[in-house]
């Protein structure tokens, strides 16, 4: 799928990061953090526009996130059924809003990214008030837009007047993916190793 997405990637950016960021936030597996890196980088090459890729991420992944909270304040109970794929997950979400609350879902916009879509569940189920869960969700989101784009755009201009330019700039945002995701691995297996506050 990911190779679909990057071809789409230099004409729909904006639009293409925009929806990808709504469905990953309602738990759906898209790239989204792997097309933030690589529309940054190809914003650094001149391909794509950073001010809007900035936007629309930010807009998308604030719906989503609404959406999510709202429909498990609906269907909050089938959410939570014991042996479901998702329920180890939302079981560390539902811990990390227990003792963090909406500074919880603040983090786990951009810093402990996994735990997001799940928190906006939690969240709904847990009756955080709409108000506060919107503001922190909207101030993480923002975040981690503008980091994951502005990184991506920081590489992607070193291939600004080069000879193939956009490719390079694909490559750039596939590398930076790796490390982030390699980080974030590290990241897990070093909490998971202690039993003390993932923050």
């Amino acid at each position: 799928m990911k190779q679909e997405l990057l071809a789409l990637l230099p004409q729909w950016g904006p639009w293409l990061i925009g929806v990808s960021a709504f469905l990953s936030c309602l738990m759906l597996p898209f790239p989204t953090s792997f097309l933030l890196l690589t529309a940054g980088a190809l914003s650094g090459t001149g391909h794509l526009y950073l001010p809007e890729l900035v936007v629309a991420a930010f807009v998308g992944a604030t719906l989503g996130d609404l959406a999510a909270f709202l429909l498990a304040r609906r269907i909050g109970p089938w959410l939570d059924s014991p042996g479901s794929r998702s329920a180890a997950v939302l079981a560390k979400a539902h811990d990390f809003i227990a003792r963090r609350g909406a500074m919880a879902v603040f983090l786990s916009r951009w810093l402990l990214t996994p735990l997001g879509p799940a928190t906006n569940y939690v969240s709904g189920m847990a009756g955080l008030p709409l108000p506060r869960f919107l503001a922190a969700s909207a101030a993480g989101e923002f975040l981690w837009a503008a980091l994951h784009l502005t990184l991506g755009h920081l590489f992607g201009r070193q291939f600004r007047d080069a000879e193939g330019a956009a490719v390079k700039a694909l490559a750039v945002g596939a590398v930076l993916a790796l490390l982030v995701w390699l980080g974030r691995h590290a990241w897990r297996r070093f909490g998971s190793g202690r039993d003390s506050d993932p923050v």
